[in-house]
């Protein structure tokens, strides 16, 4: 149920960042999780249709009618108390987001590799 009305001064306010904290946190993880079941090896399939699912939900908010992003808007975000943690987790999980679609870009063989690497790596160390 949506918050639209309190008698408490940013109730709404913050029950909206809160919402748009967990969406983001909820797609941007979704993307990692389905990396984590191929340890960073898959980047096609399943790891780029949560990808893009992320990327559309960004674009609607963010960055509209431009090439969209996992990074996108993510600085702007508000964070309300209590949610510095589920900030830092997004954080993370946007990385690995950003480090799949760099990998989607590579033009020989070696770059793939090293962006292969680079998101094994980062896959290894979510701590989330």
């Amino acid at each position: 149920m949506r918050l639209v009305a309190s008698s408490q001064a940013g109730a709404v306010e913050r029950f909206e960042a809160i919402d748009l904290l967990e969406q983001r946190t909820v797609l941007a993880t979704a993307v990692v999780r389905e990396l984590q079941k191929s340890g960073g090896e898959d980047i096609y399939g399943r790891p780029t249709a949560a990808l893009n699912l992320l990327r559309r939900w960004v674009g609607e908010r963010y960055e509209a009618k431009v090439e969209t992003h996992a990074k996108d808007g993510l600085a702007s975000m508000v964070v309300p108390e209590g949610y510095e943690e589920t900030m830092a987790e997004l954080k993370d999980a946007t990385d690995i987001c950003e480090a799949l679609a760099m990998a989607w870009t590579a033009d020989t063989r070696r770059e793939l590799d090293g962006d292969l690497a680079e998101i094994r790596s980062l896959v290894a160390s979510y701590a989330w």
